[in-house]
């Protein structure tokens, strides 16, 4: 991995507030480290917070899970739900998991971050998408064990095709 000061934010991340959170999780990595959740504090960074979750990585074996560790109030309003202390693979159908679940688990074996769109898979919520970036954290500095994420929700651009 490299060391988490040459990292760049993904050039797809262009919102000003993916930029704000990943500076601040650069700035808070320990020299040659990575940051884990104790060197993330929430009076830091009030304006992010209604949109990042974080997520607990939970390995079974070589198996990895992931669950809602706390869910900010902007993505419980965007998903129709708070799901702080559920994993995820239990709220959303197999199909719609398998890709998140190679997502996260990609972040948690190169310790890199990682953003991506999509449409949410949730049928009360199908008009919308989500841009998200996701950063590792880890407690000893190297094994990643807690995601955080920032969302933004959009409007899906075949919906707002439809309704303009």
């Amino acid at each position: 991995m490299p060391s988490i000061a040459d990292l760049t934010l993904p050039a797809d991340a262009k919102d000003p507030r993916f930029s704000a959170l990943f500076v601040y999780w650069q700035s808070k990595a320990p020299p040659g480290r990575l940051p884990g959740r104790q060197h993330i504090d929430p009076l830091e960074i009030p304006r992010l917070l209604p949109h990042i979750a974080l997520y607990d990585v939970v390995r079974t074996g070589p198996d990895l899970r992931f669950r809602f560790r706390l869910v900010g109030t902007g993505i419980a309003e965007a998903f129709g739900a708070d799901n702080t202390g559920r994993f995820i693979d239990e709220i959303m159908a197999a199909d719609a998991y398998g890709p998140l679940h190679a997502h996260y688990s990609l972040i948690v074996r190169e310790r890199m971050p990682q953003y991506w769109q999509r449409n949410l898979p949730f049928a009360n919520r199908d008009f919308l998408a989500v841009q998200r970036l996701a950063l590792p954290l880890a407690a000893d500095g190297s094994d990643v064990d807690m995601i955080m994420s920032y969302y933004v929700p959009i409007l899906r651009p075949e919906v707002r095709t439809l309704t303009t």
